[in-house]
């Protein structure tokens, strides 16, 4: 059954001015007195007792009540509609109030014309206001004008068939240790096999809102399929499939497929440096002074030593780094080893060890100590987002310290540009000085000469200048102060204990360890950087 709202009507008689109030049908909404006092007011008539309507609202049943308000007689009055327009300008509401004693009912012209005095001017649902006057209904709510909304386009969406990401967390054995040996970085691939696949964006279109004017649609992200040599791509661009056998990598959204350079077994004099296109394996160890250098993966099954290796991908050393303070690893993804000892390590992913010893750690990701040891002691971790371990020090008090919430560049940034501010400090306040020595001059009644004057335009333009560039060199101080706030979301987990000796940075916060601490997941809270439990 069609519900029906609570609505009122006003009878003028001899003896003053009646209104009827209807209860509600069908799960209808009440009236509020709000309403109907608005209305007395919209025509004038003041002369009329609320409280008498507040009473007849609040002893409303099943029937209708008429109840007096005045002794005098309101002005008779048509049918009227009071037009509500949504606020995204799509939908026009007609809220209809019946006429009084003697007033006419509005015809389907003077409906359109109250419309067009509110300049609505499209989507007028002509059979809505059509069935209102076969059967009216008041104090509702009727959508009769109705504009046409934007249809939104959609995104090109973009299916990869293969493992985007297939270097995952070590393998956790039985007796806590962690199986390093385990990890593999290459997806095979094999001559014809589908790489990706693209579905089309959508571009939409427009609409239009009840004043006429055009609703722009959403503007979809539009995306092209990006593949690099050895891929083929359909006549529609939306299918690539390798040319070859090989390993299948994406890196900044575009799609690789390489051959993977195997080297004999040590990378050393042997082989001298390596420098490839593709991916590298080393089935031995990287030796000291030796640089490696790949734009996909390098995967080495020994140890590395104090040698460099650069890669575009990810770099997994199935045992580990010993660094001696020379070796250097830098990926454009993770970077992972059974251990890393006296290293130098920057990926831009995640750096997943079973131990950490007096390296220098930089991740733009996670660092996750794992295993029965999973220890971080001595040197420097700096990473973005978090870092788990099972402990941090040790009861040598060995300085270790741990900065989390930190993007590494920018922190790098960041102190290469204290530095540089305090040197133009110290170039301002010596240029100062000597323009202080000609003011001194000057003020004790001493003639200038022309060279003086010209010493003095000189350096009131190189003050000028230091200026200009210590303001350039604050602003984006600042800049980074406030990305670098942003990380106080970062959070260290330990599981096990935290020795003296510990310094924890967490974005601008820092937290030194004074006393053994065991379980704590330090994260900032009310400003400051506390151990809370985990």
């Amino acid at each position: 059954m069609k519900y029906k709202n609570s609505f009122f009507k006003f009878e003028i008689k001899d003896d003053g001015t009646y209104i009827d109030i209807f209860p509600p049908m069908n799960d209808g909404k009440s009236l509020e007195l709000k309403e109907i006092t608005d209305f007395l007011d919209g025509k004038g008539f003041a002369h009329y007792n609320a409280l008498v309507i507040k009473k007849a609202l609040e002893s409303l049943s099943e029937k209708p009540l008429r109840v007096k308000i005045s002794d005098k007689k309101i002005e008779k009055f048509d049918e009227s509609a009071k037009i509500i327009v949504s606020e995204d300008k799509m939908v026009a509401y007609a809220r209809f109030y019946p006429p009084s004693t003697g007033g006419n009912l509005m015809t389907k012209k003077e409906i359109i014309a109250e419309l067009e005095r509110e300049n609505i001017c499209y989507g007028i649902v002509n059979k809505v206001i059509d069935v209102f006057m076969m059967a009216r209904q008041y104090c509702l709510n009727i959508p009769i004008v109705k504009g046409d909304k934007p249809v939104h386009g959609t995104d090109t969406k973009i299916e990869y068939k293969f493992n985007t990401k297939p270097l995952s967390k070590p393998k956790m054995l039985e007796d806590g240790s962690v199986d390093f040996h385990e990890l593999n970085l290459f997806t095979g691939v094999n001559e014809g096999d589908v790489l990706a696949v693209l579905t089309p964006h959508d571009l939409g279109t427009p609409g239009k809102d009840i004043f006429g004017e055009v609703v722009v649609q959403n503007k979809p992200k539009i995306k092209v399929l990006k593949y690099g040599r050895n891929i083929s791509i359909s006549e529609d661009k939306t299918v690539i499939t390798s040319m070859v056998n090989g390993n299948v990598t994406l890196s900044d959204d575009t799609v690789f497929v390489s051959d993977t350079y195997t080297v004999a077994a040590d990378v050393d004099a042997s082989t001298g440096d390596i420098e490839y296109d593709g991916n590298v394996m080393i089935p031995g160890t990287v030796r000291t002074g030796f640089t490696v250098k790949a734009k996909g993966d390098i995967q080495v099954n020994g140890v590395v030593e104090g040698a460099t290796l650069i890669a575009g991908g990810n770099i997994v050393i199935k045992r580990g780094v010993q660094g001696m303070s020379k070796g250097r690893l830098v990926s454009g993804g993770d970077i992972c080893a059974q251990f890393f000892e006296s290293a130098n390590v920057e990926a831009k992913g995640d750096v997943l060890a079973g131990s950490i010893l007096h390296s220098n750690i930089s991740s733009g990701g996670r660092v996750i100590v794992s295993g029965r040891k999973g220890f971080i002691v001595g040197g420097e971790i700096i990473c973005e987002s978090y870092v788990e371990v099972n402990s941090i020090g040790n009861r040598m008090e060995t300085q270790t310290m741990v900065k989390v919430g930190v993007k590494p560049e920018l922190y790098e940034e960041m102190k290469g540009l204290v530095t540089f501010v305090t040197d133009i400090n110290n170039q301002i306040e010596e240029t100062s000085s000597y323009l202080n020595v000609y003011r001194e001059k000057v003020k004790n009644g001493v003639k200038l000469t022309p060279e003086n004057m010209k010493l003095i335009k000189q350096y009131n333009a190189k003050l000028d200048e230091l200026n200009a560039e210590r303001g350039d060199k604050n602003e984006r101080l600042l800049e980074i102060r406030q990305e670098l706030d942003k990380g106080k979301k970062g959070s260290v987990k330990v599981l096990g204990n935290t020795y003296r000796g510990v310094t924890l940075f967490i974005a601008s916060c820092v937290y030194i360890v004074k006393d053994k601490e065991s379980h704590g997941w330090y994260r900032i809270v009310d400003g400051e950087v506390k151990p809370t439990v985990f």
